[in-house]
């Protein structure tokens, strides 16, 4: 039987379900020296907004870990990442930070580079292009880089120990050792618990406070005893018995009126018993309320208005990064296309149908 190979796309939509820094940086603070940003508001849709990075403050007021769920390669969620990594308050409340696109066998040269020391780019490049999840996804989008130089340019202003740390949270795989797919998928197996495995040791043990920028299928809460209990944050939570303050990524029409990077608390309206299958254009989660899956939603705008943040298809160029790429491919048995990693792409998201729950289960 043919097996179809894989677009780009169509793998981040799995999976999902699974130079300007120093300008960016003066903006930033330049608009909050005066004080905190926009405070909380109630919008026409109903609910109350409140600008990103006032709400991940708050949430840290009664919480030690805050997870931020993503659509992976959104642009609009690496520019909301990128400001609120920017603000200068940040650091008085965040000591780590917890990324899934990145492979924890390098964790020590992400350390030597966010402290500031010299790390060449072919080096800190395997970071992202090695992690478990290549070669469906390479980490190549500038959004990736552009995380790990902002969170370097943020503790050039800081003392060593109110530095950042960025902590690696994809299972430690060596490619140069991976021949066969089955050693791929045992690590696959284990990438929750991985990143469950470095929250409790790094920062609980450590009494710290972290951030955690995953997908958004990987820090939902369990709905009920027992579902969604081989995720990340439901992992923390039941073995370590702390909340995890999740806020996750979604669009409903109802917040057209909204503004753009804000975030709206999922309890006291509509959002809590709003059925998640079509917020989070995940079929399996019909009929399960949205309030019961996360604490906040991060509304970016309406699905038509966002777009994809996309790689140079030079990169691809490079005679040994492609035969590599083509080694790993082979492995899983070609289900990818790579020939897609060398022509432009759209950048423009594409527009799935929507999901659509049984009657009477949907909002």
């Amino acid at each position: 039987m043919k097996v179809s190979r894989l677009t780009r796309r169509r793998f981040l939509a799995v999976t999902g379900a699974g130079t300007a820094t120093g300008a960016l940086l003066t903006a930033v603070s330049a608009g909050s020296a005066g004080g905190q940003l926009t405070s909380s508001s109630t919008d026409r849709a109903g609910v109350a907004t409140r600008d990103l990075t006032q709400a991940v403050l708050s949430a840290f007021e009664g919480h030690r870990l805050v997870a931020i769920g993503e659509s992976h390669g959104q642009q609009e969620h690496g520019d909301a990442q990128q400001m609120l990594l920017a603000d200068p308050r940040l650091p008085q409340v965040v000591d780590d930070i917890v990324v899934e696109f990145g492979n924890a066998l390098y964790q020590p040269i992400v350390d030597r580079f966010v402290a500031g020391a010299a790390v060449d780019d072919q080096v800190l490049r395997q970071v992202w292009r090695n992690t478990t999840q290549s070669p469906g996804a390479t980490g190549d989008q500038p959004i990736r880089e552009q995380f790990f130089r902002t969170v370097r340019a943020v503790n050039w202003t800081l003392p060593a120990e109110r530095r950042i740390r960025v902590l690696l949270g994809d299972p430690p795989i060596d490619w140069s050792h991976i021949t066969a797919q089955a050693q791929v998928d045992a690590l696959l197996d284990q990438r929750d618990a991985h990143m469950a495995s470095v929250v409790k040791r790094e920062v609980l043990a450590k009494k710290r406070r972290a951030l955690i920028f995953y997908g958004s299928g990987h820090v939902m809460h369990s709905p009920e005893p027992g579902q969604n209990v081989g995720h990340g944050v439901p992992l923390i939570e039941e073995q370590s018995g702390q909340h995890v303050y999740v806020i996750v990524a979604g669009s409903h029409p109802r917040l057209v009126t909204c503004p753009r990077r804000t975030v709206i608390p999922c309890s006291g309206n509509w959002l809590e018993s709003t059925d998640a299958g079509p917020f989070m254009d995940a079929p399996r989660l019909c009929g399960v309320p949205l309030g019961k899956l996360a604490d906040a939603v991060l509304y970016l705008g309406q699905p038509a208005d966002l777009t994809q943040s996309q790689w140079d298809p030079a990169i691809f160029h490079d005679p040994v990064y492609w035969a590599e790429l083509q080694r790993r491919n082979a492995i899983n048995g070609n289900l990818i296309d790579l020939e897609q990693y060398r022509r432009q792409q759209p950048i423009t998201l594409p527009t799935p149908p929507p999901v659509s729950c049984a009657a009477g289960r949907g909002d």
